[in-house]
């Protein structure tokens, strides 16, 4: 049996048909809308919650400074997974967007401000 035979046939599925090549790929359907955002969103501040870290490690953040911050970020997820739980409106959406980032112009601002000397 030539090798191209033996790749095809152990390629068959459990009905014994094989794949077509012209792409009949099975996908998952689609995913949660919720999930989609939720995650997204706690992305957003795990993003936030780095640029907090860096900031405090550099010195232009005081430890006050990135407590408060991180708290703010620790509200927005919460206020995420409340909404979450009856799936999110639009309105909904682009309030936690807005706090992001409001939250993201705070670290800026902050560290932009920096501390004098480390």
């Amino acid at each position: 049996m030539p090798a191209s035979a033996q790749i095809a046939g152990s390629m068959r599925g459990l009905s014994g048909a094989s794949p077509s090549i012209r792409g009949e790929i099975r996908r998952d359907a689609a995913a949660d809308p919720t999930l989609a955002r939720r995650a997204s969103i706690a992305r957003e501040v795990g993003g936030l919650r780095e640029e907090i870290r860096d900031g405090r490690e550099s010195g232009q953040l005081s430890r006050s400074e990135a407590r408060a911050l991180r708290r703010e970020g620790h509200r927005i997820e919460a206020s995420s997974a409340r909404y979450a739980r009856g799936g999110y409106s639009e309105a909904e959406v682009s309030m936690l967007r807005i706090r992001a980032e409001a939250l993201r112009s705070a670290i800026v601002a902050k560290r932009t401000q920096g501390l004098p000397g480390k």
